[in-house]
């Protein structure tokens, strides 16, 4: 009995890694060829399997690239939610875990630079479902940071202003310079710190409370 269980693990996990690679194949062909072009047959042959291997694990490309897609957000909102900004007392206090944040993004994004340009290249290319998705992503976020935004000037570390409209600012900034220091590599020759320091010292002159 035991041998016939670890035997089914090992079958079970054999699936599990065949299904991980076809993923990051796909990962492969969509940010080298975008959604549209890519094709079920140039992600199996990155992969060395037969084009039938591919629909035991995904129905077709638009499924994979849903899921694809889904990783991306997950680890984005993950990273940034981890934050808790709750315990802040000051504005210097704020400035470090603000860059720390930001560096963890950063370095989430720079070990999944084709997770990263296939959301901001073809994402929004896609179909209905996809934009549905990424809208509530894009509410999910925006919620995320009007909160924190809250909680900061309740603790008098940021101004008075609307903490959503705040939210969407941020969210923009953040993501023209991401585009250009991780998809373009317009700003790939300036350390990722200087970029994080750059986009916390804009957000904190911003926000400097009228008692400061």
């Amino acid at each position: 009995m035991i041998e016939n269980d670890e035997k089914l693990s090992r079958r079970e996990q054999r699936r599990e890694d065949r299904r991980d690679e076809i993923k990051a194949a796909g990962v492969h062909i969509f940010a080298l060829h975008g959604y549209h072009s890519a094709k079920v047959s140039q992600i199996v042959r990155e992969v060395g399997v037969a084009q039938g291997t591919f629909y035991l694990y995904f129905e077709g490309k638009e499924p994979l690239f849903g899921e694809i897609l889904n990783d991306f957000l997950a680890m984005v909102v993950g990273t940034i939610g981890d934050w808790e900004p709750s315990d802040l007392d000051t504005r210097e206090a704020l400035r470090g875990d603000l860059t720390r944040v930001g560096l963890m993004l950063t370095d989430v994004l720079i070990k999944n630079p084709e997770h990263t340009k296939i959301f901001f290249r073809e994402s929004l290319t896609v179909s209905n479902e996809f934009q549905a998705l990424i809208r509530e992503f894009y509410e999910t976020l925006g919620a995320m940071l009007s909160s924190f935004n809250n909680i900061l000037y309740k603790r008098n570390l940021i101004a008075k202003m609307n903490n959503r409209v705040l939210a969407y600012m941020t969210i923009g900034m953040v993501e023209r310079v991401i585009q250009e220091y991780v998809v373009h590599g317009v700003l790939e020759d300036i350390p990722a710190r200087e970029v994080v320091e750059n986009l916390v010292t804009l957000y904190l002159e911003g926000t400097t409370p009228a008692a400061d």
